[in-house]
């Protein structure tokens, strides 16, 4: 099993962002001279109510997580014609959609469809409090018309581009963690980018195996200040980490370092053991 397959692509995010890009383009109502910002902002939040918007946003969250859910399916299969387990593993991977991870999958499509509707909403309060910001500061009317000219679109990109590598990375762990669950498969290894990009606490996770019901935080481990608390690989902004599961003993190097009681401990085959029995009943299937 080659782990780095796991991971969201560049292309489905793209697609995703293209995707924002043209239902946003609908929603935005070009500011009249008459209209107030906040007056400007109302019309928006009526316009991306409406059902035209609210159907292509479902659509598009749905495309998206079904790309992710079909990249991701074809990797486990994969992942399950190298498994002892091959045969149940793909009877349960075929079953799953009426179980948990069809609720997750539901779940996720519903959360995505609300941040496509609302996108220019966000960003143009924002820029409405930015705006009112620059008036109480005593901003001309120039200063203002070139906010618009450049603040509020800069604002727009920067969402979409969030959006879309957030979501699509956090879906694809979403889906990771419900097929896992599915599959009484308790453990995975942190994979991360390993590039000049890749955040320091994520380098310092890249090959730690972790328990799903055990979420790290990657920050507090090498004593960075931060709000995200504890996540899981793909799971927080512009993250482009990704789980790999365990399915034997196979998958796993060791010695290994394992996240394990809010620390990193590095452990042998027999320490690691003591902790991993459901992976052991794999091994042994």
């Amino acid at each position: 099993m080659k782990a780095p397959t796991f991971g969201p692509t560049q292309y489905l995010q793209k697609i995703y962002a293209e995707g924002m890009r043209q239902i946003t383009g609908r929603v935005l109502l070009k500011k009249q001279p008459e209209q107030s910002f906040q007056e400007w902002l109302a019309a928006l939040t009526r316009r991306s109510q409406e059902p035209d918007i609210q159907a292509a946003s479902q659509l598009l969250a749905e495309r998206m997580v079904g790309q992710v859910s079909a990249k991701n399916m074809k990797t486990w299969r994969a992942a399950a014609a190298k498994s002892q387990r091959s045969t149940m593993l793909y009877r349960l991977l075929q079953q799953e959609m009426q179980g948990p991870t069809g609720v997750r999958v539901r779940q996720i499509v519903r959360e995505n469809a609300k941040l496509i509707s609302s996108l220019s909403i966000e960003a143009a309060t924002t820029f409405a409090e930015e705006i009112e910001k620059a008036q109480q500061a005593g901003a001309r009317s120039t200063t203002l018309d070139k906010m618009a000219r450049s603040r509020f679109p800069e604002l727009l990109r920067s969402r979409i581009h969030l959006i879309s590598r957030t979501e699509t990375s956090k879906a694809s762990t979403a889906l990771m963690q419900a097929r896992c669950e599915n599959l009484n498969i308790d453990w995975y290894r942190w994979e991360s980018s390993q590039d000049q990009r890749t955040r320091m606490a994520h380098k310092k996770m890249q090959d730690v195996i972790v328990s799903w019901s055990q979420a790290p935080n990657p920050e507090a481990l090498v004593g960075i200040k931060s709000t995200l608390g504890h996540y899981h690989a793909g799971e927080c902004p512009n993250c482009r980490c990704y789980p790999a599961p365990a399915l034997t003993f196979d998958d796993i190097k060791f010695p290994a370092r394992v996240y394990w009681n809010g620390s990193v401990h590095t452990m042998s085959k027999k320490e690691f053991s003591k902790i991993a029995g459901g992976l052991e009943e794999l091994a042994a299937a």
